[in-house]
């Protein structure tokens, strides 16, 4: 990951941390805190889940890639089942699909890499 001390702070974003008091870190921290795509899907209407509607809205808007769109499609497939399905572990189980998929990505850059392809390839 870049090093994150080269994004920049609005002014918007200081003058709201300035007025309540926060500091930016505290504020970036409970954000990224709050994130849990396994959590939202499985419970879309929580309280906590801002910070995650913004992350899929962030995917749906800069996506370029059809590859991962499409497997975000064949993800979405996979977790209709396991909340058909029901029982008490539907949050486990999507965190675990996330992590097979996770780990399929990873394994598919590294493979890319020691072939010479590159993202824009696809």
């Amino acid at each position: 990951m870049k090093n994150l001390e080269t994004i920049k702070l609005t002014q918007e974003f200081k003058q709201f941390c300035d007025i309540f008091n926060f500091t930016p870190e505290e504020v970036l921290q409970a954000f990224i805190d709050q994130v849990d795509i396994a959590q939202y899907m499985c419970f879309p209407l929580d309280p906590d889940r801002w910070a995650n509607l913004f992350m899929m809205e962030y995917l749906l808007k800069y996506t370029d890639s059809e590859d991962t769109l499409r497997a975000y499609g064949e993800f979405g497939e996979k977790w209709v089942r396991i909340m058909e399905a029901g029982g008490n572990n539907v949050v486990e189980h999507t965190r675990k699909l996330l992590e097979d998929w996770h780990q399929s990505v990873l394994e598919d850059r590294i493979n890319k890499i020691m072939n010479g392809e590159s993202d824009d390839d696809q």
